[in-house]
């Protein structure tokens, strides 16, 4: 896909004296190490190649009996990119997308170690394979691997015998709806104009029923794949093209879109941008990937107005995501999901990263845990609540156990009571300032158990002004209030009647209906001990 949706997976640098190039043997050690330590295989180089003008940024290391990893070229970064243990990279057989990102990869390499001098120190040992919150290693969902020309292209549109080909949009999405075998059959119609073929249309409702079974295997010449490709491209009013079938890539609400209103999937099914996502991006990905959901991913490269589309599936517990990259299974590995934007190190690389997330069967038992705040004021009494916790965006139900527990079941002051997350001790903003922890959810009549994980920050002490916001909802047309615990509140009319009052627990946010108050200049009075801070509410 040329004209849309090209990834970029590179690592986001991190920089920690004696910055020196890395030789293709030190590249060959540092690969049979990393790939020794997490198979206990024994390997050893097939072949090494330097990706670069003349000067290395970058060194595919193919292994035997089987495996690559790609090492930086520069000992200023961190040194593994990227990494499989199966398969060997042939650099004429690249995926376009991939070879980006290594052109990418070492131009921002060769650029910031003219800037840089200090060898980063995971050169110097290996004790930074850690792994992240929730995750152990999660292996790939997707257990398919499809391409976008023949078979897979004998439905879509053509001419004089050339069919274009299927779009690494339709192939993510199948190979995404791929994992539950979900929906049974497409509903709906879709008709629109493609610039190279004019009118198109199909009418999901008279399509037969999916076969599953012969979508995984690959039967019959991949006939049925094919089907589903087609639909899912036009789903997404795919403009087809023999050298490239693609969506503009602002257009990504279109994928969201088609899985909901065509194959079914449930509202939960979205899109989020990561440059507008506040919390943790990483944890947002292997979240999902612990609910057993794969994710159709977009990355967009500004510069050429190129990009691609593919599935992130997998998580190897230390920082790598598995990458279905869409091209036949040529190139799928571990890659770091971490963009090259970075001021401290004056890295200002413009790719934009949006996934869509949810993509389950509707009748999934546990879709999701969720929390509704995930900060707390240093300080505070024990029992001080953090947060709601949500299941499948509602309150638990009776059915469900809910606990709370430290990553590898470590102890954490934290208790879940009522549907609440609540402290079990006063805790302090730099003792730890962030605690990892892991909420668990167990469906007793199902006996399914779904496992999410958040982080759960300790501010410092900041003033009401600080810490109070207020939203304004045009839809419900409701404002809600957030602020700090021990929070008490009046709200008055213009002539300074009461017309409400209270404290804001056991969670420090308010919420007023514009259409309660009385017309006129309103003031709502927030106190906490001996500050004071007031809101004019005029309707």
């Amino acid at each position: 896909m040329k004209k849309y949706l090209l990834s970029v997976f590179i690592l986001l640098f991190t920089v920690s004296l004696h910055s020196r190039e890395v030789t293709a043997m030190q590249a060959s050690e540092m690969a049979v190490r990393y790939i020794g330590n997490r198979t206990s295989l024994q390997v050893s180089v097939l072949d090494v190649i330097g990706v670069g003008n003349g000067k290395s940024g970058c060194y595919i290391v193919n292994l035997a009996p089987q495996g690559w990893v790609v090492v930086s070229g520069d000992d200023v970064v961190s040194p593994i990119i990227a990494y499989s243990c199966t398969g060997h990279l042939d650099c004429k057989r690249i995926p376009e997308n991939m070879m980006f990102m290594l052109d990418s990869y070492v131009a921002e390499v060769n650029r910031i170690a003219t800037k840089v001098t200090e060898m980063h120190p995971q050169w110097r040992s290996y004790s930074w394979l850690q792994t992240r919150s929730s995750g152990g290693e999660i292996e790939p969902l997707i257990k398919v691997n499809w391409n976008q020309s023949a078979p897979y292209n004998i439905y879509c549109p053509g001419r004089g015998g050339e069919h274009a080909v299927v779009g690494c949009v339709a192939v993510a999405m199948g190979q995404a709806m791929s994992v539950h075998r979900y929906p049974s059959r497409p509903q709906g119609s879709v008709s629109y104009t493609a610039s190279n073929y004019g009118g198109l249309s199909i009418d999901f409702d008279a399509e037969r029923a999916y076969n599953w079974d012969e979508i995984v295997a690959g039967s019959n010449n991949y006939d049925e794949v094919a089907r589903l490709l087609f639909h899912t491209g036009m789903s997404v009013r795919m403009d087809y093209g023999v050298d490239g079938s693609g969506i503009p890539s602002t257009d990504v609400n279109r994928i969201s879109n088609a899985l909901k209103n065509h194959f079914s999937y449930p509202e939960g099914v979205r899109y989020i941008w990561r440059d507008r996502y506040t919390d943790d991006w990483e944890q947002l990905l292997i979240n999902e990937l612990n609910a057993g959901r794969a994710l159709v991913y977009n990355a967009i490269d500004s510069k050429n107005s190129s990009g691609h589309s593919f599935n992130i599936d997998g998580y190897d517990g230390e920082g790598h995501f598995h990458v279905n990259w869409g091209w036949g299974g040529y190139g799928n590995g571990n890659f770091s999901i971490d963009n090259l934007r970075d001021a401290a190190m004056q890295m200002d690389y413009d790719v934009s990263h949006v996934v869509i997330a949810g993509i389950g069967a509707a009748n999934q038992v546990l879709k999701s845990i969720s929390l509704s705040n995930n900060h707390i004021e240093e300080g505070l009494p024990a029992g001080a609540v953090v947060g709601q916790v949500f299941v499948n965006n509602d309150l638990p139900e009776v059915p469900y156990t809910v606990r709370v527990s430290g990553v590898n079941g470590k102890s954490v002051p934290f208790v879940i009571e009522d549907d609440m997350l609540k402290t079990t001790e006063p805790l302090k903003a730099d003792s730890p300032k962030q605690w990892d922890i892991e909420i668990t959810v167990s469906d007793e009549v199902s006996g399914t158990v779904l496992t999410q994980g958040f982080k759960i920050m300790v501010d410092a002490w900041k003033s009401l002004e600080e810490t109070t916001s207020v939203n304004f909802d045009r839809t419900t047309r409701i404002f809600t209030f957030v602020t700090k615990h021990n929070v008490s509140y009046t709200l008055t009319d213009e002539q300074g009647r009461k017309l409400q009052s209270g404290k804001l627990e056991p969670l420090p946010q308010l919420q007023i209906e514009a259409a309660s108050l009385p017309a006129g200049k309103n003031v709502l009075i927030l106190r906490c001990v001996d500050e004071i801070k007031s809101v004019q509410l005029i309707k």
